[in-house]
Parts: structure tokens; C-alpha cells; sequence
């Protein structure tokens, strides 16, 4: 009989952190989720000098791997990147952070993957989404849902997804390059017939643009303020994963909505709408033209 002790331990999970230019919150996010995974990667986006000294001692301190690419290859490169490098250690699932995410607790992963072993004896599940908490106003953001309760779609930070999705249904799409990619490929999940789920007892703490949140005419609401750079690339590839998937009819009205209200926020209460709103027009019109990749100049 073998000894247990002279066995290697499977490995699970690997965490993904893509950044660029972080600031010292980084190193509080990493030592809070480090001792929860089996192997972690940073996946850095030409970050300036200042932000590379932050990921040698990320690197030094936490045992991490860090892969430097130099310049800014969108997210969803990065991300692709993270996925080859965990694939590469035999890990059998992955979970992405963003930089200034920040997990609420020390059984952040075992949580997921609780969640994830229960579902997924019942159903094909490609997804576990953890309850976003925004950081800055400490207000739980609503997750989106269809009739059959489970989620549309879940943002980037905090999902954890097997190996095997990715080889069943594809990578992230770096055509996108930033915005979109995950909501795009959580609906490319749901079309493949995979369930996305809600891990209720996993807490993620996570800021969607510099939200604020205001008052006009009795009704309450929150902006993101999003600079024009990135509402061009919200315009432009929402356009384009409306496009592709329109027959998620449900998800299709709701985001269509979301387009007109995101404008009108703009227009009340946003700074620099000029700029913004231009922005919105360059991404209407690039995704007419289904133009896809960076966009170097606005």
C-alpha cells in the first residue's frame, strides 16, 4: 500500500490576476486569495516601471508566476494566457481576479467549489459566479437572471470555470480585446446549453468603474463613469455580442435597455459628455462596420 504522504495532491484551482499598472492594493488582493488556490499566475498588460517592481515582489512573496507581455493585449488575451499557463499544471479549474478585487473571506474557494460539485450533479454547469459587494459604496450589486432562476451572465472577476469548458466551447474572444468578453462568453456557455450559477456564500468585493450614485425626480440609481475610452469599447462590442446573439431574447432586451439607460445617465449626471458621447458614436459606428480588435485613437 502506497503512503499517502509520498502522493501528490491534485491539482485544482488556479487563480488568474491580470493587471496593469496596480498599485500597492495589489499585494493585500493576492495574500488574501493566495493560500485558497493551488497555483497562481499574473498576467500583466505592459505595466509601467513602478507597477513591474509590485509583481517581483508579488512574485517573491506569494510564490506566484507572473507572465509580462509587454504592452496591453486586452483582456481577454491576458486571460487566454492565464488559462494556457493552468492548463499547462494540470489544474482542473480556473478563477480570475481583477487586480482591485478583493475575496471576502478565507473560504472564498472552497465555497465555489461547493457550490460548483453540487450543481453539477444535476445539471452541465460552466460557471460559478460569487455576490459582488461594490467596494466603494459597500452596496451588493444585483446579479442578473433568467425564468429558470440561474444566471444570464456573471463578470470576469471571481468566476470560476473547469478546464474542460473552455476545450468544449472555446477561449475568451479576443476579438473584443476589453469589455464584453465575459458576458460574451457566458452567453456563448448558455447557447452550448451550460448553466451558469451563483455561489450565495461567496462574497467578492469589486469596483465597476467609479460608480456614484444619485437622485433625480424621486428615483434612485447608480452611474459608472466610465472615461470615453473604455464607453467606446461598452458601445461598440455590446453592438457586437447584440448582434451575435439575438435570439437570447431575454438577455437581448435587457441589455438593449441598459444601452439607452447608460446614455441617459451620461447626459445627467456624468462628467465630460461631450467626449463620452462621441466615444458612444465612434462604437456605434465601428461595430456597423464590425470592426473589432484596439482602438488606438478615439
Amino acid at each position: 500500500m502506497s503512503n499517502p504522504d509520498n502522493q501528490v495532491r491534485a491539482v485544482q484551482v488556479c487563480a488568474v490576476v491580470v493587471t496593469y499598472n496596480p498599485n500597492g492594493e495589489l499585494l493585500n488582493n493576492i495574500a488574501a486569495i493566495r493560500p485558497q488556490v493551488d497555483r497562481f499566475v499574473i498576467v500583466d498588460n505592459g505595466s509601467k516601471p513602478e507597477g513591474l517592481d509590485l509583481l517581483e515582489t508579488s512574485r517573491s512573496r506569494f510564490e506566484c508566476e507572473a507572465i509580462l507581455n509587454g504592452s496591453n493585449l486586452g483582456i481577454a488575451k491576458a486571460l487566454n494566457l492565464g488559462i494556457a499557463y493552468a492548463e499547462s499544471q494540470g489544474c482542473k479549474q480556473v478563477v480570475f481576479f481583477d487586480q482591485d478585487s478583493m475575496v471576502g473571506d478565507a473560504g472564498f474557494i472552497a465555497c465555489m467549489l461547493e457550490a460548483y460539485g453540487q450543481a453539477s450533479q444535476s445539471k452541465r454547469l460552466a460557471v460559478v459566479a460569487p455576490c459582488y459587494v461594490d467596494r466603494l459604496s459597500g452596496a451588493a450589486m444585483p446579479s442578473v437572471r433568467g425564468r429558470d432562476k440561474y444566471l444570464i451572465a456573471a463578470m470576469t472577476s471571481g468566476m470560476l470555470v473547469p478546464i474542460e469548458i473552455f476545450k468544449a466551447v472555446g477561449l475568451h474572444d479576443e476579438r473584443l480585446y476589453m469589455d464584453y468578453v465575459d458576458i460574451e462568453f457566458c452567453l456563448r456557455c448558455r447557447k452550448a446549453g451550460y448553466a451558469i450559477i451563483e455561489a450565495t456564500g461567496a462574497i467578492l468585493y469589486h469596483s465597476l468603474g467609479k460608480r456614484t450614485r444619485h437622485r433625480l425626480w424621486g428615483v434612485s440609481f447608480t452611474a459608472t463613469n466610465h472615461n470615453a475610452l473604455r464607453r467606446y469599447y461598452v458601445t461598440r462590442n455590446r453592438l457586437l455580442t447584440l448582434r451575435w446573439y439575438w435570439r437570447d431574447w431575454r438577455w437581448w432586451v435587457r441589455d438593449l435597455q441598459a444601452f439607452f439607460s447608460e446614455l441617459i445617465k451620461i447626459v445627467l449626471v456624468e462628467g465630460c459628455k461631450q467626449e463620452k458621447l462621441a466615444a458612444v458614436a465612434f462604437g456605434v459606428r465601428d461595430a456597423w462596420r464590425n470592426k473589432t480588435g484596439e482602438r488606438f485613437m478615439l
